[in-house]
């Protein structure tokens, strides 16, 4: 026998709704199935981009998304034991990025052995990490691949969104470290876009730029927050964005009543959150009655 929010199913209770009910609930347990697996099996280490003066932010990521991973670190330019964070000893500005970038994953790659995947984020970024951990269910860590929004300008394939934040396999940041930074094979000095320098030097290295969508063509990975991706005239050509991303047919689709079909269902990652604990809320609190097993 079981209770379905209420509704007692028994061998005397039919009906067509009733059978649709069961068909939800079968599929939503199964759905569990393969990230609640992989989350055994899958380690990752995340590591975010800050500064100081974003200390309560930073504080909000720790305390949401972050608790998720399976190690972390935040990179700044000074170092903070509470959060913690580590200083990336090249300063603090846009301008050089790039430089704490290097850091950020030359920490990480002293852990190679502890991990699976390495994901960079900002400070502002919300990550859903068990869609994550999805995603990565069928592919190994032993392959060199990066995931993320995918960019088609200014590199030979493009590159990934740094603020939809990206992810490394431990080949891709074995293959970053050790021959992109350890034999100078990427770009020596701080200075540039993090992630388009990311894309470029991926690509000399050989490393598979991975299709992150999912099984229906959706984006999972995404550079503005849910709402702007859902506005009127999201898609017009007249600004960077639809110029830039390389995989725009389901947000170009998502209009009138389908304007949520811009985003997928399994969505993992969205970008300039100004408010992590009301995404919390919105993921893993809010529960409309009658759509989820009772747990």
């Amino acid at each position: 026998m079981v209770f379905w929010y209420g509704t007692r199913l028994s061998e005397e209770t039919s009906g067509n709704g009733l059978r649709d009910q069961v068909e939800e609930a079968l599929k939503y347990l199964l759905d569990l199935q393969v990230p609640n697996r992989h989350a055994k099996s899958s380690r990752v280490f995340c590591w975010i981009m800050t500064q100081p003066g974003n200390f309560e932010r930073a504080l909000s990521v720790k305390h949401t998304w972050l608790k998720r991973c399976d190690g972390y670190v935040f990179v700044s330019s000074e170092a903070n034991d509470s959060l913690p964070a580590v200083d990336a000893c090249v300063g603090e500005g846009r301008d050089i990025l790039w430089g704490k970038t290097k850091f950020g994953f030359r920490y990480a790659y002293d852990l190679v052995d502890k991990y699976d995947w390495f994901l960079k984020a900002d400070d502002d970024t919300y990550v859903i990490m068990e869609n994550l951990k999805l995603l990565v269910a069928d592919y190994s860590p032993k392959e060199p691949l990066y995931f993320g929004h995918h960019f088609k300008m200014n590199a030979p394939e493009g590159y990934m969104s740094g603020g939809a934040g990206y992810l490394l396999s431990q080949k891709a940041l074995r293959s970053f470290v050790e021959e992109g930074l350890n034999r100078s094979l990427c770009k020596v000095d701080n200075s540039g876009a993090e992630d388009a320098e990311m894309g470029i030097c991926l690509h000399h290295l050989n490393v598979t730029f991975g299709d992150s969508r999912d099984d229906s063509g959706h984006n999972r990975f995404f550079p503005f927050v849910a709402q702007d991706h859902m506005k009127p005239g999201h898609m017009e050509k007249d600004w960077w964005y639809p110029q830039y991303v390389k995989y725009p047919q389901r947000e170009e689709s998502a209009v009138g009543e389908n304007r949520t079909d811009c985003c997928s269902d399994k969505a993992i990652t969205f970008h300039y959150v100004d408010n992590m604990y009301f995404m919390e809320y919105m993921i893993y609190h809010l529960r409309p009655h009658g759509l989820y097993p009772i747990t």
